[in-house]
């Protein structure tokens, strides 16, 4: 029987990542952030503001990373709109306006 992790090394995924970085389009999730006043909390501020690409960017990686290198086959993981998943075929990165559930 073949796992996850016998079809898609990290390595792979990394790649995967870094194919997502390249073609999603941050500019825009910072547009709507920017017309809906959509903020995120900043450290270095210690305040509420609408992020900048290089955040949004920073914040998509990270969720990324944190997918991929999570034990289980399947994972995702999110924060301010993001979610990543870690999936049998890969990786995906979406930025969640509005979502509901029953």
């Amino acid at each position: 029987m073949s796992t996850y992790h016998d079809t898609l090394t990290t390595l792979e995924l990394e790649k995967k990542a870094s194919e997502i970085m390249e073609s999603f389009d941050f500019e825009s999730v910072h547009a709507h952030m920017v017309e809906t006043g959509w903020k995120w909390y900043n450290r270095n501020t210690e305040g509420m503001k609408v992020p900048d690409i290089e955040d949004i960017r920073n914040t998509a990686r990270h969720l990324l990373t944190q997918a991929i290198w999570n034990e289980t086959p399947v994972t995702n993981t999110a924060t301010g709109g993001f979610h990543a998943y870690k999936l049998p075929w890969g990786l995906e990165l979406t930025f969640a306006i509005k979502s509901t559930h029953a």
